[in-house]
């Protein structure tokens, strides 16, 4: 009598070998995202949820109809001057921000223009214009 042929795969060996490419796809995605995904921003304050600045990705922006649409960004009130309001981003740098009659400020309840104080954290949207500054649609403040 012969003997029985030895099976070539066993049930570990192809649990294994699963695993091993399930491993190799995590790795190599992670690795695709380091070279060739999308770069973004930590945003802290009220809208930690968002994750763009001025221009780029993240939340849609306003509806204004001059300027490139952008996104929401997060920063500090430096001054209010006006119907412009500087914001200082956590890169340090200053935005410029107009508002007019037809932008939305909104604290705990919707305010105005006049709600804004320095110091303040903001979450700005609308559309920048070719000088870099921004139309604001929305300007929502967070209390301290």
């Amino acid at each position: 009598m012969t003997a029985a042929p030895k099976r070539r795969w066993t049930r570990i060996t192809v649990a294994l070998g699963a695993l091993l490419i399930v491993v190799g796809g995590f790795v190599g995605g992670i690795t695709a995202e380091k070279l060739w995904g999308v770069a973004s921003t930590t945003a802290t304050g009220p809208a930690a949820g968002f994750t763009g600045g001025f221009p780029g990705g993240g939340q849609p922006g306003g509806t204004a109809t001059t300027g490139t649409p952008a996104t929401g960004t997060t920063g500090t009130v430096t001054k209010v001057d006006g119907t412009t309001i500087y914001v200082r981003r956590a890169d340090g740098t200053v935005l410029t921000v107009k508002t007019d009659g037809n932008t939305a400020v909104s604290t705990a309840t919707d305010g105005e223009l006049a709600d804004v104080k320095a110091g303040q954290s903001v979450t700005v949207q609308g559309a920048t214009g070719a000088d870099g500054s921004v139309t604001a649609t929305s300007v929502k403040t967070e209390e301290k």
